[in-house]
């Protein structure tokens, strides 16, 4: 397997079109306060277009191993594009909250399809010891995003609309899209598999119902619906194991979680996400309401630290390849529960520079360690196995952040002491427990990487074996 031009360019294509797609989730961030007022709505409300576009992204992802055998990169490429651009014009003239909501799921189908295909051809068109590199690379592209979402959303609504924001992706899409038919191509012989549908509903309700139910955390923990609803996503997912392990049809193998090495990297791989998009969702609300600045700063705070560890996406990428994986994992997982914890310490007091500082900092450790912990997580799964691995960690990554925006807005909602003196007050104590509970996340990140090297450990250490006692039996 060879790097070429052509290839380079077809996994950017995949790139930019994830990018777009995320650039309109954390660009919107931003504007929730405009939009509640122009829509009549709370904040519990509003971020379902952040909830909801991030959950159909999930639901969508189930499917990426089986679209990866069934069609071609480029048939993915045109449907992803296409899906996308309709949304996206629906979207900037949505006259209500609910064709908002709509248009937004619409639109989930340009990420949803998009970013396993530009993780699947990384591995399938680039060379195993340039992993690294290229996942830096197109993971540069895609962590961009979240860089510029907050300040492009903030500028947009700042000196125009946030409509505005819509009409400039769909026009980035287009131009993304008229590149890509030139490059993406056909890479692997198409597999007419059957789809298993039953499994895929049985899922994709699950993943619904256990949205819904922590959402419900808003209303206190006593609260049934709550419980009713995590019930039935247990049972649902229990449901579909059984039905995994008893279907020949194709969704997700299931053996990809026989790998222990595997579960701890998508277990960090999740948490990463889930503490990134939950506290690019609290920080530009903090600012606003309890700093009483504008959207153009509640955008702009999140962007010097992101552009700077952005850019050092492929150098961390390099370093994976270089120096293995202990270096980058436990660093970046280390800056991350760092921050965290300086962001719940001066949870109730933070100021624009002190934001811009520790953000600065909780980005460099999540883009040391993102990238590099798909790249150790894959790295144990081997053939085919890739693409359901791949397939795992794109759709819990988008479903962390549907439910790390959900908790940590149910947390800013519930956690407030009785009679704060003011909303603004209430949204301090409300952020300084959701900074305290990332905080927790980031420590279970730490101990995942550990946990993961331990078990690739013992895992060479018995193929070492096997190996020496087939060799013996030989003689």
């Amino acid at each position: 397997m060879k790097e070429n031009t052509k290839n380079v360019l077809a996994v950017l294509s995949a790139a930019f079109m994830s990018f777009v797609g995320i650039l309109t989730e954390t660009s919107l961030n931003v504007t929730f306060p405009t939009m509640m007022k122009q829509f009549g709505v709370g904040l519990d409300i509003i971020q379902w277009t952040t909830t909801g576009y991030l959950l159909a992204i999930a639901i969508i992802m189930i499917c990426s191993s089986y679209l990866n055998e069934r069609f071609t990169a480029r048939q993915l490429f045109i449907v992803a594009c296409v899906g996308f651009m309709i949304g996206s014009v629906i979207s900037a003239v949505a006259p209500n909250f609910p064709i908002l909501l709509l248009s937004r799921l619409i639109s989930a189908l340009g990420a949803g399809l998009s970013t396993p295909l530009m993780f699947n051809l990384v591995t399938e068109v680039m060379p195993r010891e340039k992993w690294g590199v290229y996942m830096g690379i197109a993971g540069l592209v895609v962590a961009m995003a979240p860089t510029l979402g907050p300040a492009f959303g903030g500028i947009t609504t700042f000196y125009l609309n946030w409509r505005w924001i819509f009409g400039f992706v769909t026009i980035f899409a287009i131009i993304v899209f008229v590149a890509g038919l030139f490059v993406v191509g056909k890479y692997h012989e198409q597999t007419k598999n059957s789809f298993d549908w039953l499994s895929f509903i049985v899922l994709a309700i699950a993943f619904i119902t256990l949205t819904l139910g922590v959402n419900q955390i808003s209303n206190g923990f006593a609260n049934p619906l709550m419980w009713i609803l995590l019930i039935v996503t247990a049972i649902l997912i229990w449901l579909f194991v059984r039905l995994s392990k008893k279907s020949s049809k194709k969704l997700l193998d299931l053996a990809v979680f026989k790998q222990k090495a595997f579960v701890y990297g998508a277990l960090a791989y999740f948490l990463l996400q889930f503490n990134n998009i939950g506290i690019s969702f609290v920080l530009p609300n903090y600012i606003q309401i309890v700093g009483k600045q504008t959207s153009l700063v509640g955008g702009l705070i999140l962007l010097p630290g992101s552009i700077i560890a952005g850019l050092l996406n492929p150098y961390f990428g390099s370093l994976y390849d270089k120096k293995g994986a202990k270096l980058p994992l436990y660093l970046g997982g280390f800056l991350m529960a760092i921050s965290c914890l300086l962001f719940a310490i001066f949870g109730l007091n933070l100021t624009v520079m002190m934001i811009i500082i520790i953000y600065g900092i909780m980005m460099l450790g999540h883009r040391m360690s993102f990238s590099n912990t798909l790249a150790e997580a894959l790295k144990v799964e081997k053939g085919a196995s890739r693409a359901d691995a791949t397939a795992v960690c794109q759709t819990s990554q988008q479903l962390a952040g549907s439910v790390g925006t959900t908790i940590l807005a149910a947390i800013m909602s519930i956690w407030p002491k009785k009679g704060a003196a003011s909303y603004a007050l209430a949204t301090a104590q409300g952020s300084q427990a959701a900074f305290y509970f990332t905080l927790l996340m980031a420590l279970i990140i730490l101990i995942s990487y550990w946990k993961m090297f331990k078990a690739e450990y013992i895992s060479v250490k018995i193929s070492y074996n096997t190996r020496r006692m087939m060799k013996f039996s030989e003689r």
